[in-house]
Parts: structure tokens; C-alpha cells; sequence
């Protein structure tokens, strides 16, 4: 018999939106890390890999040999990922597109949001991004599809277009919206999001909106969490306790100073940061640079927000950033360590792609509109 809370952890597997990292240090011996951490402990995982990262270092690996390492690391790692027994899909931030590469560093784009691109370029990307996956992994699982994405920087807006081009290219499952979430400078805006906690049928002209019929695609939403002063206190204590030791490494990797051009990169603005006195601040539950203390009070929190709620079998959706584990090793095993002890009872993790065969299954789990 199935438990009640399904658990479906998504690692964002990239280096940072601006382009700075290195495969080695941000992907894959975090990764490394957490599979064998998840393998150890029994846990499902699902990589959702930043393809277009991959596609411009393709670009590169005849004129820069440094880049040819990573673009070949990141293959490997990709195969490694399934040889655990780990579940792949695809994840894209489309500010990689027309990257250029001077004196070391990558010049990407300022549109983070994927909704915002052109149909044609829609296509072409989610085309040759599901191929690069599908091509790679095949000669290792002959039965792999890309069936999953999660939109990079949570970019789905306008959907029309963008859910329309997933479908034609195989994904069933679509992530990234989360109720109160806007981020205007992105173009990125979930406040009106109709369904905050199941797995919904969307309107594919409003994401936010549910379909009153059944859809080729399911939208998960991300949980929300809502830190309150206790949650804030930890994170506020780990700040302090990160810019004493000064745990940034990433400028040793490159030769001088990082331009400002890279490093101001961002998809939230200013007026979108949380501002004092963050009482009302809302996230999602996530797992990356967070101490144990917070990962806890969070997922405590959705456990008891949702065990009130009328549904028989629930999924709880996690966000993760492998390129944010360093130093937070401990916190994650310790987490991860607290869940299976305390809720093993009523939860169990999942893979996206066994998600889906669930849904298929029992499409009754997936909200419609009802008049």
C-alpha cells in the first residue's frame, strides 16, 4: 500500500545563472555527494539538468580545452547519475543562448525566462535539448524519455506557447510555479496561482488557472513555506557564521577579477529581494545552502499544513542546488537522516518518471476544475 506524502526531490543541476563555475566544483562532486548519500539512505532522486549549459560548451571544445574537460565531465556525469539508478530530466536556462566565451568567462543573456522567447526558439531549444538527453542516455537504458521539466528560475510565463512545445516534445510533468511567488523583473507571476498544493491540469493560455479537462501535461507546485522568525533566525545565524569563515571560492577558479557585466547577472531584482522586518516572507521548501535547523522547521511545516488537508496521496515537491551543497554536507545527511526516521512511516520518495506512471495509473490524484 502506498503511504500518504510522496516525496519528489528535483536537483537543479547547473553551475550559477550568470555562468560562472566549474562542472567539477558545482556539479559533479556535490552530485557525487548526494547519490551516494540517497543510495545509502534508500532515497529516489531526479536530476534535472541544465542542457542548454551543455550545448554552448559543445560549441566551444575545439577552441578551449578547459571547457572540452568540463563538456566531457558533465557527459560522464550525466551516465553516473544513471548507473546509480537515478531518474534524469530536463532543465533550461535559456540566458545560455547565444553565450559568447572571452578571456575565460561566459557572456550570457538577460532573459531568464523562458515564456518570454520566441515559439520558434521554444521548439528549437526544447528539440535539441530532450535529443542531447535521449542520445546520450539510450545506449545505457534503452526505455529513457524525457518526460519532466522544471523551468529554469521558475520562467513559465507566457504558457501558452511554451506548454504547447513541451508537449509536442514528450513532457508530461512541468515545475517551477509556486502560489505568492512574483518575480516582475522576470516576467514571473504565480500570485493568482489556482492550486497551491496538488498536482494540477493546467489552462495551457494560464498556467495559474486549472483546467476544467484532462491535459497531456501535470503541473507539481512547489511548496510553500513560510520561515516566520523562527526559520529567518536560523538562516540569519548561518549568514554570519558563512561571512566569518568566507566560504566564496568562486574566484579562484578564473584568472583576475570577475567582470561586473557576470557577476550582476540575476532574475530578481531589487524591489523583488525580501526586505525588513521579512516576517510575511514566503518561499518554497528547497534544500541547498540552508542549515539543518531551517531544513527541518520546513519540511515540519508543510507536513502539518498539509496533513490537514482532504487528500489521500499528496506529493511534496523539493527544490535542490547541488552547486550550493559545499559546506552544508552534514546539514543534508542530518535532514535527510530526520525525514526517514520521523515520517518514514507515512511518506516515501519517488522519481518524477515513476510519478508519472502513477499519474497514468490514477489520474484521479491530478486536479480538475470542477463548475
Amino acid at each position: 500500500m502506498k503511504k500518504r506524502f510522496n516525496i519528489l526531490i528535483e536537483d537543479d543541476w547547473e553551475v550559477m545563472g550568470n555562468g560562472l563555475g566549474n562542472v567539477a566544483q558545482l556539479q559533479y562532486l556535490p552530485s557525487l555527494f548526494f547519490m551516494k548519500l540517497a543510495n545509502r539512505l534508500g532515497i529516489k532522486l531526479t536530476f534535472m539538468v541544465d542542457v542548454v549549459q551543455q550545448l554552448v560548451y559543445s560549441n566551444h571544445i575545439h577552441s578551449d580545452y578547459n571547457i572540452k574537460l568540463q563538456k566531457n565531465l558533465w557527459d560522464d556525469n550525466i551516465l553516473l547519475m544513471k548507473s546509480y539508478g537515478f531518474d534524469v530530466q530536463l532543465h533550461l536556462h535559456p540566458q545560455w543562448m547565444n553565450a559568447t566565451l572571452k578571456d575565460g568567462f561566459f557572456y550570457l543573456g538577460n532573459n531568464w525566462n523562458f515564456g518570454k522567447y520566441s515559439n520558434a526558439d521554444q521548439d528549437m531549444l526544447i528539440r535539441e535539448s530532450v535529443n542531447y538527453l535521449e542520445n546520450l542516455i539510450t545506449p545505457i537504458d534503452p526505455d529513457y524519455k524525457v518526460i519532466a521539466y522544471k523551468g529554469g528560475s521558475w520562467g513559465l510565463q507566457p504558457s501558452g506557447d511554451l506548454l504547447r512545445n513541451m508537449e509536442k516534445h514528450g513532457i508530461r510533468i512541468v515545475m517551477g510555479v509556486r502560489k505568492g511567488m512574483a518575480l516582475p523583473s522576470n516576467g514571473v507571476d504565480y500570485t493568482t496561482l489556482e492550486e497551491p498544493n496538488m498536482p494540477y491540469y493546467p489552462d495551457y493560455n494560464d498556467l495559474c488557472k486549472v483546467s476544467p479537462e484532462k491535459k497531456e501535461i501535470t503541473v507539481i507546485p512547489l511548496q510553500i513555506v513560510t520561515p516566520g522568525i523562527k526559520g529567518l533566525s536560523y538562516l540569519a545565524a548561518d549568514m554570519v557564521k558563512r561571512k566569518i569563515s568566507k566560504k566564496d571560492s568562486m574566484r579562484h577558479f578564473y584568472n583576475g577579477q570577475i567582470p561586473e557585466k557576470i557577476s550582476g547577472l540575476s532574475p530578481v531584482s531589487e524591489d523583488s529581494r525580501p526586505r525588513f522586518p521579512f516576517v510575511n516572507y514566503k518561499t518554497h521548501l528547497k534544500i541547498g545552502n540552508q542549515p539543518y535547523s531551517y531544513l527541518k522547521t520546513s519540511f515540519d511545516q508543510v507536513i502539518s499544513r498539509l496533513s490537514d488537508t482532504p487528500f489521500e496521496r499528496i506529493p511534496i515537491l523539493i527544490e535542490c542546488h547541488t552547486k550550493q551543497y559545499n559546506n552544508y554536507f552534514k546539514d543534508i545527511e542530518r535532514f535527510l537522516s530526520y525525514v526517514l526516521e520521523k515520517y518514514g512511516d507515512i511518506a516515501e520518495f519517488s522519481s518524477l518518471t515513476e510519478y508519472l506512471k502513477e499519474i497514468d495509473a490514477k489520474s484521479k490524484i491530478v486536479k480538475l476544475k470542477t463548475a
